[in-house]
């Protein structure tokens, strides 16, 4: 039991914070702690990228023309890529991966409109992530020989989250910060063309008319 125990086979967890405040105000105080957060990080993204996926899949059903659908799925596909490998970063305690996924959900939601109460919370929990990721990029074990969980390898669920990240986020990165740069420019030229789109018919309604009388 004790050898499980050290190997965290046994399920016990020695993270220092409850669900709650890991999610919103995490802390890192041993590796418990940013293996737990490693793991959050990349469930949030991961979530966010297939719900995104889903929204753009159900826009692009209802456009008209075959080739703006396409054109549409294939951004919705590379924004399922920059959140997925986002989360992949942030498992591996890549700051600038977690920052650059923040940055690009706020701009997203900020250039679209949408500012409820679900995508301010949405926006918050990626904000802990940014500082759950500085925290557990700057902890530094007391010694090496230090107790750590082991990353399992059993469940379809533990191949993605423990097992892939390591493995692919070395490779992927370029291409993530490379995509990631791409749709901040896509956002900031679509936010750009709507907001000249509304001047120009503000612009129009704002013209006031002239009537011309033919003489009588």
């Amino acid at each position: 039991m004790a050898a499980m125990q050290s190997l965290n086979l046994s399920g016990e967890t020695r993270k220092s914070d409850g669900r709650l405040k890991s999610l919103f105000w995490p802390t890192v105080e041993n590796a418990w702690d940013v293996d737990y957060l490693g793991q959050q990080g990349f469930w949030i993204c991961l979530i966010i990228a297939v719900v995104n996926l889903v929204f753009v899949a159900i826009t692009a059903s209802e456009i008209p023309g075959s080739s703006a659908r396409i054109v549409t799925l294939i951004l919705g596909v590379v924004l399922f890529f920059v959140y997925f490998a986002g989360g992949m970063g942030v498992r591996q305690s890549s700051w600038p991966a977690a920052l650059t996924v923040f940055l690009l959900y706020v701009l997203d939601q900020v250039a679209a409109g949408h500012t409820g109460i679900l995508p301010v919370i949405i926006a918050g929990v990626l904000l802990s992530n940014v500082r759950a990721t500085i925290l557990a990029a700057k902890w530094k074990p007391v010694t090496e020989e230090e107790d750590r969980p082991a990353r399992f390898n059993e469940t379809f669920g533990d191949k993605l989250v423990d097992q892939l990240p390591p493995r692919a986020w070395p490779v992927l990165k370029y291409a993530y910060y490379f995509f990631a740069v791409v749709v901040l420019l896509m956002i900031v030229a679509g936010f750009v063309m709507r907001q000249r789109q509304s001047n120009r018919v503000v612009d129009e309604n704002a013209t006031p008319s002239v009537t011309v009388e033919s003489p009588r």
